[in-house]
C-alpha cells in the first residue's frame, strides 16, 4: 500500500511539473518563436519618454500609430532604416497632442507614406500645423475616421473605432481614435490618451469585445474614476504603458494591472517589442 502511495505521489507531481511547464511556455513563449518559424507579427513601442509611437508590422505590411515628439522622430526613422523599411501602408494619428503627432511631418518626408487616419477634429497648436504642411507637400489627404473602419494587415485584422461625440471636456485625448487587433488566437487594443469620457464610450460599446490579451494602456497610465472598471473589462495578460522615467505611470493604475496578474512593461525602461505567431505570444524590452 505504502508503494502505491509513493507510486501515485509521484505521479502527481511528474504531471503538476509538466502543468506548469506548459503553462510557462505558453504564457511568455520566451524563445520558442525563434526556434519556430519567424513571427508573423511584431509590435514595436518606441521608447520616445511620454509619447506614443507604435509600429505593428504584420508580415509584409506597416502601420504606424501615431509619431512620438518632434525631437524623438529619430528613434522610429533610425528604426526604419536599420530595417531597411521604405514603406508604410498606413499612419494613424491618433490625435493632436504634440506627443503623438509631433514626429509626422519627419515621417512623411522620410519614408513613402500609404494611407493616413485621423480624427476629424482641428487643432491649433504648432506641431498639428506642421504634420498638415507635411501632408501638402506630400500631396496626402488622410481619411478623417468618422464612423467604425475595418482594415487589413498582412493577416492582421483591424478595427479603427472614433469617438462618438463632437465635444468632449478633454479636447484632445477624448478625440483619440482606438484601434482593437486580431492576430489569430491574440487581440491587442490601443487606447490613445483615451480619458473619463472616451472609456465611458469604450466600455459601452459594441464594435468589438473589449476583452484584449495586450492593452496599449491609455493615457500614458494616468488613473481616471473609470480606469479600474475599464482594465477590469479588458482583463490583458499583458499591458504595455508609454511613460518617460520621470513621469511613470500612476502607481493606482500599476496597482489594478498587478492584482489581475497582468505583466506590465513601462517604454521609459526600454522599447517595448511583442512578437506573435497568432497562438504564441512573447514580450521583450531592448
Amino acid at each position: 500500500m505504502k508503494k502505491d502511495w509513493k507510486r501515485w505521489g509521484s505521479l502527481v507531481f511528474l504531471c503538476t511539473l509538466l502543468f506548469f511547464c506548459g503553462c510557462q511556455g505558453k504564457e511568455s513563449g520566451e524563445g520558442f518563436l525563434e526556434e519556430q518559424n519567424a513571427p508573423g507579427l511584431t509590435v514595436t513601442f518606441f521608447n520616445v519618454g511620454k509619447g506614443d509611437a507604435i509600429l505593428i508590422e504584420a508580415e509584409e505590411e506597416r502601420m504606424l500609430i501615431d509619431s512620438g515628439y518632434d525631437d524623438t522622430s529619430g528613434e522610429i526613422l533610425g528604426y526604419l532604416e536599420e530595417q531597411g523599411i521604405r514603406r508604410l501602408d498606413y499612419l494613424v494619428i491618433t490625435h493632436f497632442d504634440k506627443d503623438h503627432v509631433g514626429g509626422a511631418d519627419h515621417v512623411l518626408e522620410a519614408v513613402e507614406v500609404g494611407e493616413i487616419l485621423q480624427p476629424d477634429y482641428v487643432s491649433e497648436s504648432g506641431q498639428y500645423l506642421e504634420y498638415r504642411e507635411a501632408l501638402e507637400q506630400a500631396g496626402k489627404e488622410p481619411v478623417l475616421v468618422t464612423e467604425t473602419w475595418t482594415l487589413s494587415l498582412g493577416n492582421a485584422e483591424l478595427v479603427v473605432y472614433p469617438p462618438q461625440q463632437e465635444e468632449y471636456k478633454e479636447e484632445d485625448n477624448d478625440f483619440s481614435l482606438v484601434i482593437s487587433m486580431a492576430y489569430g488566437e491574440r487581440r491587442f487594443l490601443f487606447a490613445g490618451d483615451s480619458e473619463r469620457e472616451r472609456l465611458k464610450e469604450l466600455l459601452s460599446q459594441s464594435e468589438f469585445e473589449l476583452a484584449h490579451d495586450l492593452l496599449k494602456v491609455p493615457h500614458h497610465g494616468r488613473e481616471e474614476k473609470n480606469s479600474r472598471e475599464f482594465l477590469e473589462a479588458v482583463c490583458p495578460e499583458f499591458a504595455v504603458i508609454t511613460c518617460s522615467e520621470d513621469k511613470p505611470a500612476e502607481p493606482e493604475i500599476l496597482k489594478i494591472l498587478d492584482g489581475m496578474g497582468t505583466k506590465t512593461y513601462q517604454t521609459w525602461e526600454g522599447t517595448v517589442i511583442c512578437q506573435s505567431d497568432g497562438t504564441f505570444l512573447e514580450m521583450r524590452t531592448e
